[in-house]
Formats: C-alpha cells, structure tokens, sequence
C-alpha cells in the first residue's frame, strides 16, 4: 500500500521528478539569498516559499519544501542569537514554547502509573518518546522563529504590507492556475502540468471538463490553494479590488474543496454579522457558535440533501459544490456514524482519532504527544487506504482540523493556553484587522494554516512602534 501512495505522489518522469525535488532547495536558496541581502523581508521569504510548496522532496519526506528550509534557517539564526544573549523571549511565549515538553511528561507518567492504550509495531517503542522531540526541532520551534523575524522586522512590516504581499502572491496564483487549465484542458500536457505543480493523481481524475480540473497553482494542495485563497477575498474586498475578488472565488471554486465553501461562510459571518462585536475571542466564539448551529440543521436534513444531490448530480453546480458534502455524510457503504457537533468529519483522518480518544477519554488532557499518531491502534483505520500502514507503524496522520489537532496532540489545556495567549490584540486595533484576525482564527478551526495564525497574531498583538523588549530584542545591525 505504501508504495501504490507513493507511485500516485511521483512522476513517473525521471527528469521531471528530479526537477520537483531540486526546487526546494532553489527556491529557498534564492529567497534567504534575497532576505540577508535587504531586497525582501522575513514575512515576503516565508509566504513565498509557502506559495511554492507543490515542489517537495518526496523521496527524503513530503514536507521537505522550500518553506521547511527557510523556516530552519531562520531557527538556526535565532538559537545563534539567543545563545549569544541578543534576544530573549517573553514569558508567555516561553510558555507556548514549553507546553508540547509538559504534554509529553503528563503522557509519560499516564503510560507508566495509569494505562497505556498505544501500539507499538516491532522496535519502534523508542520512537514514542523521540518522536515529539523531532516535531519540536522540524516543526514547532521554526514557527516561533518565524514569528521573531516578523517582529524584528516590526517596523518595515505591517497588516496592510502583509495584505499587499497576500494579494501579490494571488495574482501570482492566478495566472499559475490558468495555464494549469489551459495544459489540462487544451495541450493536455501532463508533464508540463507537473512541471507547473499539477499533481497526478489529480490529473488523471480529470476529463476535458474544465471544471474538473482540480488547480492547486504552486500549493501543496488544492485544499490549502483553497484556504489560501479564502484568506485574501476579504483583503481584495476591504481595498475594493472586486474584480480580483471574484477572480479568487472561481479559483476556490476550481479547486473543488469543501475548506473553500466553509471560509467563506466564516467570512460572511464574521465580516457582515459579528464585526460589530468590539472583542476578537467574542467574534470567534460567536461565529464558531453560528457554524456549528447550521451544521447541526444540515445534519437533520442530511436525506433531504443526500437526495437533492441525487437528483441533479448530472448538474455541474452541484457536482462542484454538493458532491464532496454528500459523500462525507453518506453512510451507506460505511455503515458507521462520522457526525460530530453536526460536522461530517473524514473517515480516514478526524474520524479514527475521535474513536480512539472516545475509548481513552483521560488522553484528552494530555493529548497523546506530537507526532505521535503512528501509535494509535491500527484497528481504528481498518478499512481504511492505510490501514496496512498502521501494522507496520509506517507514517504518521496529519489532521487538518487544527483546533481538534491541537487538542488531540497536547490536550485540552494547552488548547485553551494557546487560545489565550494568542488572540490578544493590541490597544486601538482597526475594527477589520480584528474582524480579519478572528476570520482566521475561525478558519483555523477548519484549515490547516498554523502559519498565517502565528503571523497575523503577531501583525494584531504588536503595532510598529511597540517597543521590541514586549517579545523579542535585536540590537542594531542588519545580516
């Protein structure tokens, strides 16, 4: 089975393979290249190379992308500077900072005083220790270095330069995800559309149709190409760019992604019910209160719709927005329950973990580790693509839902520690800059888009003028 997954993620072109590995490495050698040398900020390096990531080095690991390695740049020069005594961190994000080391012993003394609900395949026991401490160093230490350099760049950066450099990308994205269409549709080209950042397994699920093409632009996926895209309507509106705006929308509906459809109702939400609202968690609880309430009605009519859907699947419209719906709530085949607070959750993702944190139900205030996933119960994914995987502890089980992520990796009251810490705003915010924070906060509840909420917690907690001794202080000297 792994290799089946990972023949669809490869070329089955030598050279065109080998040209998606080296980008990573170019692309992130010419964008730290440009930040050391002043031609762009720390914010422009790292929103490029996450604009960038279709281009992965797939044999060392899928998340071997440009802004991987950029990120770990920037991490080494922090740790240079911390240890040298030029910046320190303060106490509340040093917090944040040691929460997933306090996860790990609380899991530590449940497995040896308590119970231990885990499995090991063969030799890998070990792994459920050491395998947090690899997700802090590769993944959770470079998003606070990340958002170091966005503060020390405080004064050349601002919301509405982040929103310029959201837009740009856009555009960018834009012509990108046309000449997907047009290599698709006309040259039907597969090569040129990896080359482009096409996957193959989205290509050969299209027709000639071109609402069938799945455009991701230079993204990862087309789902986060969707939540990308998302995050910059209400930037195009807020400037009255409407003609982008409208652009943006056909390019989230291209991408045929349910993320897509859900952030934008949190932007109507948010932006035409709930701004009036003057505090950002109030907005964020409202408008997740407002969601999970229509979900829940969804879920009561889910024949009503299961049937619509039958009825017209021959219609475009409903194929683009109904037809992903109607499969997640659908439980004929399955024959078991997915519905949570009304939210169809993916049967082969949220779903397994709900059901091993429903037997377990005292891991919910430790969570069970970073990147420990691999060490749930196979069981709970039998019938499942990856289920062979699970046997033999190959992998690990990403979850998109992010605020479900956070509570099942670190429970609970780190969820609630990082809700807190991070929503703070600054005195005076602009009435959109806090409608836009908690849109993403709102987003995040559905989108994996951890680095957009680091950054705009920042851009919102921080004005330019702050004094830098609030976080984190660099002396005067440029790199």
């Amino acid at each position: 089975m792994a290799d089946t997954i990972y023949d669809i993620l490869v070329s089955s072109n030598i050279y065109v393979e080998v040209f998606k590995e080296t980008m990573p490495l170019v692309i992130a050698g010419v964008l730290l290249h440009l930040h050391y040398n002043n031609r762009i900020t720390a914010l422009e390096a790292i929103l490029y190379a996450f604009a960038t990531e279709a281009y992965t080095m797939l044999r060392v690991g899928p998340t071997f992308t440009a802004t991987f390695f950029v990120g770990i740049a920037f991490t080494l020069e922090q740790l240079h500077l911390f240890i040298k005594g030029q910046i320190y961190v303060h106490r509340k994000y040093l917090l944040l900072l040691i929460l997933p080391a306090l996860s790990s012993f609380a899991i530590f003394l449940i497995v040896q005083l308590y119970k231990d609900p885990f499995y090991y395949p063969p030799g890998k026991q070990t792994a459920f220790y050491m395998r947090p401490v690899y997700f802090y160093v590769k993944t959770y230490l470079p998003l606070f270095a990340i958002g170091a350099k966005i503060l020390q760049d405080r004064e050349q950066i601002s919301f509405d330069f982040f929103a310029g450099v959201m837009k740009r990308i856009a555009k960018f994205s834009f012509v990108i995800a046309i000449l997907q269409i047009f290599c698709q549709i006309i040259l039907r080209n597969e090569t040129l559309g990896e080359i482009l950042g096409l996957q193959q397994r989205y290509m050969i699920e299209a027709s000639t149709f071109v609402f069938s093409v799945r455009v991701q632009a230079l993204f990862g996926e087309p789902k986060v190409f969707s939540a990308f895209l998302s995050l910059c309507i209400p930037l195009f509106m807020r400037d009255k760019e409407y003609r982008m705006a409208a652009l943006a929308v056909l390019m989230g509906i291209l991408t045929v992604s349910q993320t897509f459809w859900i952030n934008m109702l949190s932007a109507t939400l948010v932006f035409m019910l709930v701004s009036r609202i003057s505090s950002t968690r109030l907005k964020i609880a409202g408008t997740l209160g407002i969601i999970i309430g229509l979900f829940l009605i969804i879920a009561e009519s889910k024949e009503y719709f299961i049937k619509l859907y039958a009825k017209n699947q021959n219609s475009t419209m409903y194929q683009l927005v109904f037809k992903r719906s109607v499969y997640r709530y659908d439980n004929e085949i399955w024959q078991k329950n997915n519905v949570i607070m009304g939210m169809p959750l993916q049967r082969d993702m949220e779903l397994p973990v709900v059901d091993f944190l429903k037997d377990q139900p005292y891991l919910l205030l430790s969570g069970y580790g970073a990147g420990n996933s691999t060490f749930i119960p196979a069981q709970y994914f039998f019938g499942q693509m990856n289920y062979e995987n699970r046997l033999n502890g190959i992998g690990g089980h990403n979850l998109n839902m992010r605020w479900f992520y956070i509570l099942a990796e670190f429970g609970i009251f780190s969820l609630f520690i990082f809700f807190f810490i991070l929503t703070q705003t600054k005195p005076g915010i602009l009435p959109f800059e806090s409608s836009y924070f908690a849109f993403i906060w709102v987003c995040f509840f559905f989108s994996q888009i951890d680095l957009f909420l680091i950054i705009t917690a920042l851009l919102c907690a921080y004005a330019p003028d702050d004094s830098p001794s609030l976080a984190v202080y660099k002396p005067d000297y440029s790199y």
